[in-house]
């Protein structure tokens, strides 16, 4: 039985073993840089400011008084203010002026808003290329969402690549030469992101999740042979005498359980077969609650009144079953809007409202500093914020922002449990190490330490596979000979 695993084992780790060690070589990458993206405060800056003039009759927005209000932003597109509806039967981009479903963006006002992103963003260069396409390297996680897309290449001294969505008119993606290049020894290896396999969104998921199984399959089996041959025949703790080998076995004891949780862990970050999902006990739409269109009419029509200076935005936040907006300004601040207009938050009102809305409170705070659930680790989170702990089975958090109410983090039981389980163990996420250069020092030497076991174990199976077939094609050659000979 060992033998038969020990083969195995072997032979799975020519493939497996080199995707794992190209997994924990990307890692050193993932620490410091991730995929090319977009930032929101990037998208922002290059925003026109939002114009009612010439609009708007707000019966135009949305469905039925009474139907619940979908989620929508409004925002201006080439020179004219839009809804953008998102779920329900009305979902789409809507004209303010005319009511009307917006058609793509042609190619002058792609071009007019690279333009303008690209000034806002201290962008200097000229538009090389500028050609509609329908996915490439760098939007193969959003191509269908964006559609249709535009590529604009620059020739700016970064070398950069703008996508801009033909249906919103945003900038959805921009990658420098440096990303791009930094992203293929990092992003791209590690989530297996090449084009041809993420573009098919199904086939990767399932590659993704079977070459982990098989990952775990293989370290299961490599620590119970190293546990099993921990001591030879001659009485020799770690018996194999040639260097890779002994290096294998010695640091594959030590750190083989690291590989066996980070192996796993990963594959709980594909959230597999249900795995550790459970329904909420309050759902967040619960805690949201809905509004009618009727009521977020009235809230547009406050914002519109308050004449707010220099506003980008209103998008859609109710909260507890009250109908609110978000007003984004230029100078990144928010405001809460409500039916009568700009609107406070207090802890006392905002416990009240809960408890109307059928949520029991068991705690509400103000929190200064991060807690287990609510931290950046490698990002900043907005501090304060106001931390609502529901008395539900879950103990659901709720973190709030301190002026407009908005959810910034919704943490269920799901969300615990991936919290510990997946970012814990996966990216070494735990509060007494949270800290930098300290987290930096701990993942680099264990990552060290796995890269070493899964670099050996590759090595050692192509050399002892290529002896196997080595002998394979000498048995064979005999044997024909030998069957040659006797015919003869």
């Amino acid at each position: 039985m060992l033998k038969a695993i020990i083969i195995l084992h072997r032979y799975l780790g020519v493939c497996v073993g080199l995707i794992m060690t190209i997994w924990c070589l990307s890692g050193f990458v993932m620490m410091y840089q991730g995929y090319p993206d977009t930032s929101s405060t990037e998208q922002e800056a290059s925003q026109q400011k939002l114009d009612f003039s010439g609009c708007c009759d707000t019966e135009m927005i949305g469905g039925a008084d009474s139907a619940p209000a979908s989620s929508f932003r409004i925002e201006m597109r080439a020179d004219e203010p839009v809804v953008e509806v998102r779920g329900g039967d009305n979902a789409g981009i809507f004209s303010l002026r005319s009511g009307a479903r917006v058609e793509p963006l042609d190619r002058a006002h792609v071009a007019t808003a690279i333009d303008r992103f690209m000034a806002a963003n201290g962008i200097e260069g000229d538009i090389v290329t500028l050609e509609e396409i329908e996915v490439d390297q760098w939007t193969v996680y959003m191509w269908r969402r964006a559609a249709p897309l535009w590529k604009a290449t620059l020739n700016d001294r970064a070398g950069t690549y703008l996508y801009v969505s033909g249906a919103s008119g945003k900038v959805v993606q921009d990658a420098n030469r440096q990303e791009r290049i930094v992203a293929w020894l990092g992003a791209i290896p590690h989530w297996l992101y090449p084009q041809l396999l993420r573009q098919n969104q199904p086939l990767w998921y399932q590659t993704v999740i079977w070459l982990t199984v098989l990952g775990i399959f293989l370290t299961g089996t490599g620590l119970l042979v190293g546990i099993v041959r921990l001591r030879g025949r001659s009485g020799r703790w770690f018996p194999y005498r040639r260097p890779v080998w002994l290096w294998h076995h010695m640091i594959g004891v030590f750190a083989g359980l690291l590989v066996l949780t980070w192996t796993a862990s990963g594959l709980l970050t594909m959230a597999p077969w249900g795995l550790l999902q459970s329904e909420p006990s309050t759902p967040r739409s619960q805690v949201a609650g809905a509004m009618s269109w009727e009521e977020a009419r009235l809230a547009i029509e406050a914002a519109r009144r308050a004449d707010i200076p220099d506003l980008l935005s209103l998008k859609s936040a109710p909260l507890a079953g009250q109908p609110y907006l978000i007003a984004n300004t230029r100078d990144g601040s928010a405001i809460r809007i409500g039916p009568d207009g700009p609107s406070t938050l207090s802890l006392p009102d905002l416990q009240a409202q809960f408890e109307a809305h059928g949520l029991s409170v068991e705690t509400l705070s103000v929190l200064r500093k991060e807690d287990g659930y609510y931290y950046g680790h490698k990002r900043d989170v907005e501090l304060p914020v106001i931390r609502i702990v529901l008395n539900d089975p879950d103990r659901t958090r709720v973190y709030l922002h301190p002026e407009t109410g908005e959810i910034l983090r919704f943490v269920s039981a799901t969300t615990k449990r991936y919290r510990w389980l997946e970012n814990g163990f996966h990216n070494f996420d735990w509060p007494i190490l949270r800290q930098r250069p300290v987290w930096d020092i701990v993942v680099i030497l264990l990552l060290l330490g796995v890269t070493g076991v899964c670099a050996t174990g590759t090595w050692m199976a192509y050399k002892r596979v290529g002896q196997d077939f080595k002998r394979a094609r000498k048995a064979v050659a005999k044997r024909s000979k030998i069957s040659g000979g006797g015919r003869a």
